[in-house]
């Protein structure tokens, strides 16, 4: 059974745009494709590369003080 797609509107760097446009099309994917397959990839791996600065976030956010940079 497909899952129904949804429509995401959000705003993206020019720079970061053509980067992803760029490896689209290397990739022989659609731009949308190329979104979905970046984005499903950093869900995957987001706590296994930075674990400590997840967990540094979740504190900074509880404590009411969020740092602006990360100093783990």
């Amino acid at each position: 059974m497909k899952t129904q797609k949804e429509n995401v509107t959000f705003r993206i760097d020019p720079q970061l745009k053509h980067i992803l446009e760029i490896t689209a099309q290397a990739e022989r994917r659609s731009f949308s494709g190329q979104l979905n397959v970046a984005l499903e990839e950093w869900v995957q791996i987001r706590d296994e590369l930075h674990p400590q600065f997840v967990q540094d976030i979740k504190t900074a956010l509880k404590s009411g003080k969020p740092e602006s940079v990360w100093k783990g």
